[in-house]
């Protein structure tokens, strides 16, 4: 799972961002936002994700089902998300790859979700959103043999993680920056003279 673009719909306007990550990125670098201090309440903040599922096993087979843990923070849009279901407890559901053969070392398949940031000064901050194969099948009935479907357990081969980053923008953290700037430019302009002094003069 990885983040593809960050979109932010301000004043009306709605600019798409594509972070440029891939699904063989690992670690996945933290997508990140920052929000106008001015506009937090009207701002709409999305985040779109991509799921990549594929077999890496030994026996060709199915995903019947996808589940995505809607992160802290984060709302889930039906409208954003028509193949994928709400199904409550933090979980969204969807079966668009139930029928699709995943064949041993065939290509991959892979689906999009959307999550709509929550609007609030205090939900800032990190947002890990994390999907796995709740569902799986093949006709010979024989289970993954190093990972166990819909057990949310890291580090298992049928789940993953994508990272984002809120932050608010404000005016004190420009001046900030034009203050650590200028305190370096002070500093070289010392380090200047005392080295003129001590290897010229």
């Amino acid at each position: 799972k990885w983040v593809t673009h960050a979109i932010v719909v301000e004043d009306g306007k709605e600019t798409v961002t594509a972070t440029g990550h891939k699904a063989e990125d690992d670690p996945e670098q933290v997508v990140k936002v920052e929000i106008n201090r001015k506009k937090i309440d009207s701002v709409v903040v999305k985040f779109k994700y991509k799921i990549r599922v594929y077999n890496e096993g030994q026996i060709d087979g199915y995903a019947k089902e996808i589940t995505d843990y809607i992160p802290d923070g984060m709302k889930f849009v039906q409208e954003d998300n028509p193949l994928w279901k709400d199904i409550g407890d933090g979980k969204v559901v969807t079966n668009q790859l139930a029928d699709k053969l995943l064949t041993v070392g065939g290509e991959p398949e892979t689906i999009e979700i959307v999550y709509t940031w929550i609007n609030s000064k205090e939900n800032i901050g990190l947002k890990v959103n994390v999907a796995e194969i709740s569902a799986d099948y093949n006709e010979y009935g024989t289970p993954d043999v190093d990972s166990k479907p819909n057990n949310v357990t890291p580090g298992e081969d049928d789940i993953d993680d994508a990272p984002v980053l809120l932050s608010i923008r404000t005016g004190e953290t420009v001046r900030t920056e034009y203050i650590v700037l200028g305190i370096a430019v002070v500093a070289l302009i010392t380090t200047g003279v005392v080295l003129i002094k001590k290897f010229v003069i």
